[in-house]
């Protein structure tokens, strides 16, 4: 069984997307590739708190009060990393589908420096061919031309820069 479950952005635009039986929204959102909102995917941060305008949905008991507290449960807040439709469903995202980039995009870059910040982690400064645009807890696949090897980066620089930072874990 498959819910629908609509998306409606702040600057008006609205995505669809299918959420299996059992699945959270966040999961069925990057699953069709539309990046929420997002950082600890945990029921710990808020940072994925969106609205339920209509539609039936089970929240569980795993998560933080300081991320969802009762008051705003009670008012239809939702954390979409906890949210389990058990029907179709109508979501207000709190930010512009724009900065939910709905598919993988390529962007050119040059790397500027390689700096050790310990002997299990580096940072990329790069020149970016143009600036991007993040959210929180989002990140980026970077990929050697001509090589198969792809590895992923957390942004450490400021969306909207032509200079980007990120570092390896």
């Amino acid at each position: 069984m498959t819910f629908n479950i609509a998306l409606n952005f702040e600057d008006g635009v609205t995505r669809f997307i299918q959420c299996n039986a059992g699945e959270k929204v966040l999961d069925a959102a990057y699953r069709q590739k539309v990046n929420l909102p997002m950082d600890c995917s945990d029921g710990v941060c808020g940072t994925c708190k969106c609205h339920c305008a209509s539609g039936e949905y089970d929240l569980g008991e795993d998560y933080l009060d300081e991320a969802l507290s009762d008051d705003e449960a009670q008012a239809r807040q939702v954390l979409t990393c906890q949210m389990v439709p058990t029907s179709d469903c109508v979501i207000d995202v709190p930010v512009a589908a724009a900065q939910c980039k709905t598919a993988l995009t390529n962007t050119g870059a040059q790397v500027r420096q390689v700096n050790l910040l310990s002997d299990t982690a580096i940072e990329l400064v790069v020149a970016l061919d143009e600036p991007l645009a993040f959210l929180p807890g989002q990140y980026v696949n970077i990929q050697v031309p001509g090589t198969p090897h792809v590895r992923a980066y957390s942004f450490s620089s400021q969306p909207g820069s032509l200079e980007g930072r990120f570092s390896d874990p």
